[in-house]
């Protein structure tokens, strides 16, 4: 981790290298896309028409993505042990990240239903942040999550489960 500005407490504006791997973790679906060329392709094609929450999403998503990368705490270690707290919030960030990449092989196999999208590409990958940030105790993280993630899933029932 590198430090740069004293934000308050033990929180600083820096540079997280577990926040940019586990951003970097979390963008390989999207990295592999252009070489699987899935033959459909719905999420890329989502019309979007609400416009308050596509900006609320984008918000939302952006701050999360950049509190992941750009805040640090100098009092927690890069992988912490010990508390049964970071152990089970350590399982879940997995399990999340697991569901997401499980969900885009389906996705990329042919089998894109709409609930399969909402829960594994659009309500997990918030929890992820949610998950993560609670186990590094970066609560500005999971703070932005929580919006991010209610947004998110809503933006991806309405696009994917709700009859049109």
């Amino acid at each position: 981790m590198l430090k740069f500005v004293h934000l308050f407490k033990n929180y600083y504006l820096g540079l997280s290298f577990i926040g940019l791997a586990a951003f970097a973790i979390q963008e390989i679906p999207y990295i592999v896309m252009p070489l699987i060329k899935p033959a459909s392709n719905p999420i890329m094609n989502m019309p979007n028409e609400i416009k308050w929450i596509k900006t609320l999403q984008g918000i939302s998503g952006i701050l999360s993505m950049a509190l992941l990368m750009l805040i640090v705490r100098d009092d927690v270690k890069l992988i912490p042990r010990g508390t049964g707290r970071e152990k089970i919030f350590l399982f879940l960030t997995i399990l999340m990240i697991l569901i997401n990449f499980i969900g885009w092989t389906l996705y990329y196999m042919g089998y894109q239903y709409g609930w399969l999208i909402a829960i594994s590409q659009f309500a997990a990958v918030p929890l992820y942040y949610l998950f993560f940030g609670l186990w590094k105790s970066n609560y500005l993280l999971a703070g932005t999550a929580v919006p991010f993630f209610i947004i998110h899933t809503i933006n991806g029932i309405m696009n994917f489960t709700v009859k049109k």
